[in-house]
């Protein structure tokens, strides 16, 4: 009985123990575990049993049991919502990536807008308008990135440019002059720097000394090659003038206008000869204040035979006769007002009292304050000699020569004649004479104007020229033609 007794309390224990789990179920668990780090800890993984599959008769696995519920049941849900949410960030993921994979790189040159147009043209999934539409833009981005390449390579080349300008600027204007002298509010003259002081600084502080280039410095002849007599080709004379805006050094204004049109010089701005304060002795290369003769007591040169402190004009040149107007308050090649020369109100320009040119002078408001109707240059203040033509207007003489070569003998600009051209009409006559009108234009008659006497005429018609009645003039003009009717009048027949 007591064996018995045993035996059914072993068999009671055995019925209280959890089944035993098959094979399955155990390699189930031993993963799950294995994933959630080895340690078994249910709080770090889901039921390792399907999820809310727990037993039939509510027992819990080993790994539900410290948390006293199935975890399959507790967490199903949330496990569904994480799944859903990483499914739908996996697709949006994945359609981020294809747009980026379908997006056409921006090209930057020539060769790859030509890869990328050829692709776009046999990709058989795009329509016609696609296609179009995207080669397009592709040539737009192309042509906007060069322009963008283009503006920063010249600001860059601008901004090298001037920075290298003004570094050689500055690397050429080095040398200062010998003296420099200076104007008191007084009137008196005073140095201000020598270079033969012993405490001269060399080179010397530029904002109270000017420092010039060499080219600068350097003399400048009136007679070329030669060398004998200090200036330029257009005025002899021994100083410089400096231009009163930049500070550089001009032998005259004449030069400053040539130095500008040159295109590999810095440009500067024209010479106002009137606000000239200060010169250079081209002797001692002393830079003083504007006068007649070098202040410089070792020097004392006298720049010019000719000055004029008005419009500060030195000139030299032997056997020359100057004067200042003042009605047009610029010096004028002649011995005077009053001796050779008078000066017209109404043309504002000085004329030749010669009797024979005062005769031939017509009047024109300000003939001189335009330009030469042929090479179109002022001159107002040209140092050219200029030629008066019979109608008023006014050019330069060797433009006047170069006219009349090319076969013009009236004026450019109100079609008169420029000389007496009584010898030139005389041969005309004679051609005329040589070779009379056929029968058939007996009675041709022309309605003409002639430009010398502002004058209209009916005259008969010939093909060689046709000839005024009132002045005998051939600078004529055809108004009609016509020929001529028995009552006296003329019948239009042409125009």
């Amino acid at each position: 009985d007591e064996e018995r007794k045993v035996k059914d309390e072993n068999n009671d224990d055995e019925d209280k123990k959890p089944a035993a789990k098959s094979d399955e179920e155990v390699q189930r668990a031993r993963s799950v575990s294995s994933e959630d780090g080895g340690d078994g800890n249910p709080t770090s993984g889901a039921c390792p049993f399907v999820s809310g599959n727990a037993s039939s008769s509510g027992e819990l696995c080993p790994a539900c049991v410290p948390a006293g519920q199935c975890l399959g049941q507790t967490n199903f849900a949330a496990t569904c919502s994480t799944d859903a949410g990483t499914a739908e960030g996996a697709a949006a993921a994945d359609s981020s990536q294809e747009q980026d994979d379908n997006k056409i790189p921006e090209p930057t040159s020539q060769e790859e807008l030509e890869n990328l147009i050829r692709a776009v043209a046999t990709n058989s999934s795009l329509t016609a308008i696609q296609k179009s539409t995207t080669i397009q833009s592709l040539r737009d981005s192309v042509h906007k990135s060069q322009m963008e390449r283009k503006r920063k390579l010249e600001a860059m080349s601008n901004e090298t440019s001037a920075a290298a300008a003004a570094h050689s600027a500055r690397a050429r204007r080095v040398t200062p002059p010998s003296s420099y002298w200076k104007k008191r509010k007084d009137g008196t003259i005073e140095l201000v720097w020598s270079g033969d002081s012993p405490n001269a600084r060399f080179p010397p502080d530029e904002l109270s000394v000017p420092l010039f280039s060499a080219s600068e410095l350097a003399p400048t002849f009136f007679d070329g090659a030669t060398a004998a007599i200090l200036g330029c080709p257009h005025y002899a004379r021994s100083c410089k003038v400096r231009h009163p805006a930049s500070g550089r050094l001009y032998t005259c204004r004449h030069c400053c206008e040539q130095d500008r049109e040159m295109p590999m010089k810095e440009q500067d701005s024209p010479l106002d000869r009137y606000l000239v304060k200060e010169i250079f002795c081209m002797k001692c290369n002393a830079l003083q204040p504007v006068g007649e003769k070098c202040c410089n007591p070792k020097c004392g040169t006298k720049f010019a035979r000719w000055f004029c402190h008005y419009c500060n004009l030195y000139d030299d040149s032997p056997g020359k006769n100057i004067y200042h107007c003042p009605f047009c308050n610029v010096c004028r090649a002649g011995k005077g007002l009053g001796i050779d020369y008078r000066h017209c109100m109404r043309c504002n320009a000085c004329v030749s009292m010669d009797k024979n040119l005062e005769k031939q002078h017509n009047c024109i408001s300000q003939k001189l304050q335009g330009n030469c109707p042929i090479c179109h240059e002022g001159m107002f203040q040209t140092i050219k000699p200029l030629k008066a033509l019979r109608c008023g207007h006014v050019m330069h003489m060797q433009c006047f020569t170069m006219y009349q070569r090319s076969g013009q003998w009236t004026c450019p600009l109100c079609k008169k004649s420029v000389e007496d051209m009584s010898e030139y009409f005389a041969q005309i006559d004679a051609a005329v004479r040589m070779q009379p009108m056929p029968a058939s234009y007996a009675g041709t008659m022309s309605n003409i104007y002639c430009q010398d006497c502002c004058k209209s005429c009916v005259v008969p018609y010939h093909f060689v020229a046709i000839k005024c009645s009132h002045c005998g003039s051939y600078n004529t003009r055809e108004l009609s033609r016509g020929v001529e009717s028995n009552a006296g009048g003329t019948s239009n027949q042409s125009p």
